[in-house]
């Protein structure tokens, strides 16, 4: 599993986890270091359960209120994070930015956060369309075009 893979998996996984969207676990991640940690510790981390990691997480959030909140829908964030995979990449591609900054720009997007919304199914949308809306709304936002 690569780094990239690893980072969404856990973003994803954790989401659905704590009952939260996704988009707000990533900035979670990003202001309290979890990113950082999942980088550096890559090696050490990517062969446990996602279990362990969850609790180091847990620990480093020291946000308890997130564990055994109920979902009300079936969690997406396997699929989530194995379509996330794909478009980052292009995301990085297209704004020439590494990996950590196109997360960023797709988690804090308005099509990250409708992505991160099981009730939207945006989720079960192929990766190139998604990136396709991404395109559109950054574009639009931007004043480029495409």
């Amino acid at each position: 599993m690569s780094k990239l893979s690893f980072k969404l998996f856990c973003i994803e996984k954790y989401a659905d986890r704590a009952g939260i969207p996704s988009n707000e676990v990533f900035r979670l991640f990003a202001e309290n270091g979890i990113l950082q940690m999942l980088d550096e510790d890559y090696d050490l981390l990517h062969g446990h359960g996602f279990e362990y990691i969850a609790g180091d997480i847990d620990r480093i959030l020291e946000r308890r209120a997130l564990r055994g909140k109920e979902l009300g829908l079936m969690p997406h964030g396997t699929i989530r994070a194995a379509t996330l995979k794909t478009i980052v990449p292009m995301i990085m591609a297209w704004e020439n930015c590494d990996e950590n900054e196109a997360m960023k720009r797709f988690y804090e997007s308005h099509i990250g956060a409708c992505y991160a919304d099981d009730t939207t199914g945006l989720y079960g949308q192929s990766a190139l369309h998604v990136f396709s809306l991404y395109q559109v709304e950054r574009t639009e936002a931007e004043g480029r075009v495409l």
